[in-house]
Parts: C-alpha cells; sequence; structure tokens
C-alpha cells in the first residue's frame, strides 16, 4: 500500500485511497485456503505474472510464506516508479528515498515530531541537503521488528 502526502498531488487526498492498494499475487485463490483464511494452500505462487515456486507446506500461515520472498524477489513486491508516480507530479524531483529507517514507535506515545529520523528527513525536505540526513539509531524497519503489524 501506498502512502501519498504532500501539496502537489495529481488526485485524491492526502494519505491512501483505493487505487493506492498493490495487489502482487495474481494467484491468490490458488494460494490462499478458502476453508482456512490467512493459510497457505500449497503450490506456486504467481507475482506479477513470474511464477515462484515456494519451500512451503500447506497449512502454513500465509503472512510468514510471503515473507519468504523478499530477500529474492523484493523489486517483484516493492512498487515501480509508474506506481509511485501515480499520484505525484513527474515534474516534482525525488530528493530522499530510503529502503529502511529507524521508525519511532507510535502506538508506544514516541510522537513523530520527537523522532531523530523523521526530524532529519524534515531537515532534508526543508533544505535539500542531503547530508542532514545521518542517523545515529539503527534501522528497525524489517518485519520482525514489527511482529504485530497488520493484526489490528
Amino acid at each position: 500500500m501506498l502512502h501519498v502526502f504532500g501539496n502537489c498531488l495529481t488526485s485524491g487526498e492526502p494519505g491512501y485511497g483505493n487505487g493506492d492498494f498493490l495487489d502482487r499475487v495474481d494467484n491468490w485463490d490458488e494460494t490462499e485456503d478458502p476453508d482456512e483464511p490467512e493459510t497457505y494452500r500449497g503450490g506456486p505462487v504467481v507475482v506479477r505474472g513470474q511464477t515462484i515456486a515456494l519451500a512451503a507446506e500447506p497449512g502454513e500461515d500465509l503472512v510468514d510464506v510471503l515473507r519468504r520472498l523478499v530477500p529474492r524477489h523484493r523489486e517483484l513486491l516493492l512498487a515501480d516508479e509508474e506506481e509511485l508516480r501515480r499520484r505525484i507530479r513527474v515534474d516534482i524531483p525525488e530528493v530522499l528515498r530510503l529502503d529502511q529507517w529507524n521508525h519511532p514507535d507510535l502506538a508506544g506515545g514516541l510522537r513523530p515530531s520527537e523522532s531523530e529520523t523523521f526530524r532529519q528527513i524534515a531537515d532534508v525536505l526543508t533544505t535539500g541537503d542531503l547530508r542532514r540526513y545521518a542517523p545515529s539509531l539503527p534501522p528497525n524497519t524489517h518485519w520482525s521488528n514489527w511482529p504485530d503489524s497488520g493484526s489490528l
């Protein structure tokens, strides 16, 4: 899912809309067990037309099975340039792209303005100076750091 923010969006409101959910698994009905939702049925997964054999057993949690795709098939899963730019004007230059960062635990009471990461990103956006992003905290955006994410 893409979250898009800014004052120059080409469509929709800031945040996300229905078009910002990116379907990646082309054969979802063959992958998910119809009798046990969110459970792997077995067989290959097709992502953007590419068939991928999985080292997984039927009955495993589907989220765990799909996470195994990331090390070898990361680029197939991420948004491509066309998807990223769908609601952002093409004449706006990219300033900073992060694949990993130290994300604050907002549920734990930390406000974004108290986050080193978000303060530094704001400095980069304000000044255009990439040197302003110099994190001292290690990245924590790997899914294993947020085991309950998506289970609201």
